[in-house]
């Protein structure tokens, strides 16, 4: 008789369904948008600033705004997926994020447009922990890495179709429309999450819901038996999800992982929000500021297919520091370059691609290290500390910015938060290790 297999088990053993290829793409989907609506300030401001006359500084309180929504959102709505399952959080986070780019365009004042980027925020903070913990629960091991690396390629790719758009809409049509069409996309993709996304197996598995987590997963494998429960039980998994994160053996990884976080975030939502306009603060010309956008996301959305590969090869301990390490040095030679426009370029493509890329690697650590019940919860906590950590960044560019010390000094900050990321993350003690399976074949 064979015996029953545990979900992971069943999950690990098989390719991908037509199931998991669905939880994939309506992922992504989200992702993407997320992507879009987190850079649509970015990609708005200095069309902005010129028509309600305000400094180029002044956008960043407006940037600060959306990220500490987000900050807010990753803690209250990565322990409500723990809590009541990453389906409905994730329909929640959707529909907050859409409805308030939407009602952004119509914002009359400065103190309307802060408000609406906070709300806006908290959407988009709750979308990212719970798809994390969802890919990482439908994916198989040997696949998890490049799973929700494709899936966070929503993020560049959003920006890179949010630069585009961006480029087109604002002549013609003027600020608004970037938040018409961040705000509608979204709300367009409400019904298909409804019909077509299910609950995680683990979690419907932990919560006692066996017979749900049956039907899906004979949807996977039609002949999937009886099965077996994880370690995880539905008495374990009732526990409030945050106390989980400062248990023995988990305290420790937490706060590391919360300061790589922290840092590497900083530096990351500094390059989002104030490239376009250090561009023009070079001296290039103001549509080149959406050329930089789109390198910048273009390096995001190569550097983490790599990454996720190597990951596989040599686990995270090898892989995170260094990527962290050539952040850093990218960063500060792109600060010394203000000449040539496309070695400018080249080099904002590879800040994108290191500092990106690392960033997806430190969401599949977080979900590697906690278990199903907390698992949301560890990704969004460690999510909203960083995003404490990034409103800082665009806060201390305008600040940098209104100082005018030069572009050098400007990227020379940041650098130094890359280079305390690759400490921090490196003395994590629950790396993710290299996958045997793949070691061997290669």
């Amino acid at each position: 008789m064979t015996p029953a297999l545990s979900v992971d088990e069943l999950i690990d053993r098989r390719p991908l369904s037509a199931t998991q290829w669905w939880v994939l793409g309506l992922c992504t989907l989200i992702v993407l948008l997320d992507g879009f609506d987190v850079q649509a300030a970015a990609f708005s401001g200095p069309a902005l600033a010129v028509a309600w006359q305000l400094e180029r500084s002044a956008m960043g309180p407006v940037y600060a705004a959306g990220l500490a929504g987000m900050a807010v959102g990753a803690l209250l709505l990565g322990p409500l997926g723990d809590r009541y399952g990453r389906r409905p959080a994730l329909l929640l986070s959707v529909l907050a994020f859409g409805g308030c780019t939407l009602l952004t365009a119509w914002a009359q004042n400065f103190e309307q447009l802060l408000a609406m980027r906070f709300v806006t925020g908290l959407g988009l903070g709750g979308a990212l922990p719970n798809t994390t913990a969802l890919i990482s629960e439908y994916a198989p091991r040997r696949h998890r890495n490049l799973c929700v690396a494709v899936t966070f390629l929503g993020i560049p790719l959003g920006g890179i179709v949010g630069g585009l758009l961006a480029s087109w809409l604002l002549p013609r049509y003027g600020w608004p429309s970037v938040y018409l069409v961040g705000g509608l996309a979204p709300l367009a993709l409400l019904p298909l999450l409804w019909r077509m996304l299910p609950e995680s197996v683990s979690f419907l598995v932990s919560k006692g819901a066996t017979a749900q987590a049956d039907d899906i997963l004979r949807r996977i494998d039609p002949a999937a038996a009886a099965l077996v429960k994880p370690a995880e039980t539905a008495a374990t998994a009732s526990h409030f999800p945050v106390r989980v994160l400062f248990e023995p053996g988990y305290a420790g990884d937490t706060l590391k992982l919360w300061a790589t976080f922290f840092t590497n975030l900083i530096a990351v939502y500094f390059l989002i929000s104030w490239i376009p306009t250090l561009i023009v603060e070079a001296g290039f010309e103001l549509r080149y500021a959406t050329w930089a956008t789109v390198a910048l996301n273009l390096g995001g959305a190569a550097g983490p297919l790599l990454l996720a590969r190597l990951t596989t090869l040599w686990g995270t301990r090898r892989v995170l520091p260094a990527t962290l390490l050539l952040a850093a040095l990218s960063v500060i030679i792109t600060g010394r370059v203000s000449q040539s426009l496309p070695l400018l370029l080249v080099l904002v493509f590879c800040c994108g691609f290191f500092s990106f890329g690392a960033q997806i690697s430190l969401n599949t650590l977080a979900a590697h290290i906690y278990p199903t019940r907390a698992r949301s919860t560890g990704v969004g906590w460690a999510l909203g500390i960083g995003r404490i950590g990034s409103i800082l960044g665009p806060l201390v560019g305008g600040l940098l910015l209104q100082m005018k010390l030069g572009l050098a000094n400007y990227f020379l900050v940041f650098s130094t938060l890359l280079f305390a990321a690759a400490a921090s993350a490196f003395v994590v003690r629950r790396h993710q290790p290299p996958d045997s399976s793949k070691t061997r074949a290669g």
